[in-house]
């Protein structure tokens, strides 16, 4: 598999969903290791990097693909994972057993699957 372009995802991202968009993150749950790739300007004062910091890893704790796959193990292989809060819905799309990335999106803004995953997905990795 190629390797992921995050410019183009993150662009592609900002302008279909604007300032519902609050931030994107990769990560990599064996390593803990994260990369910020995009927060929305209000929130960079509002979320400390430490705050973010806490929240993604977290995330990659409880909702990484393994863990997730291990709840629900009659189901088969994870995608894709959907958090709606009252407040943001959080998009964790696996890109391997290991890897993966958070789209965090106010709470309003509309996600349909399996679309969202297949168009960013190709985005991703420049299939588009």
């Amino acid at each position: 598999m190629s390797k992921p372009q995050y410019p183009e995802f993150v662009s592609a991202l900002e302008e279909r969903y604007g300032d519902d968009l609050r931030w994107i993150a990769s990560f990599d749950s064996e390593s803990f290791a994260y990369n910020v790739r995009y927060v929305r300007e209000d929130l960079k004062t509002d979320l400390s990097d430490r705050d973010l910091q806490i929240i993604i890893h977290r995330s990659m704790a409880v909702f990484n693909r393994r863990h997730v796959e291990d709840v629900y193990s009659h189901l088969g292989d994870a995608q894709s994972l959907v958090v709606q809060h009252e407040e943001a819905t959080a998009v964790h799309l696996y890109l391997d057993d290991s890897t993966g990335v958070v789209v965090k999106l106010a709470s309003g803004a509309r996600v349909e699957l399996p679309t969202f995953r297949e168009e960013y997905l190709d985005l991703l990795y420049g299939q588009h």
